[in-house]
């Protein structure tokens, strides 16, 4: 085995693919991609091909603690609120 672990995949009827990591979806993919996708699973390492598709195949990319990537559209990146500072009302 490759390393790559906690990866799943569910095919739907109208041809999507859509790739989870842990539970959580981590990418989708439609048409080309997807039939390729499929292809890749089934003459190798699934969890490899899986890693490898979301971009979290060890070099640099993830689906957990990258600000750019498959996983951010998801659940947002900090990129569109700056930050601001909170005080107690006093009184």
């Amino acid at each position: 085995m490759s390393g790559a672990e906690g990866f799943d995949y569910r095919t739907r009827t109208n041809g999507e693919v859509h790739i989870f990591h842990h539970g959580k979806l981590a990418k989708m993919l439609r048409e080309a991609p997807a039939e390729d996708f499929l292809a890749a699973v089934k003459g190798g390492d699934a969890q490899a091909v899986m890693a490898a598709a979301v971009g979290n195949d060890g070099h640099g990319g993830g689906v957990h603690g990258s600000s750019s990537g498959p996983g951010t559209h998801l659940h947002g990146n900090g990129a569109a609120h700056g930050h601001q500072e909170f005080r107690r009302k006093s009184g």
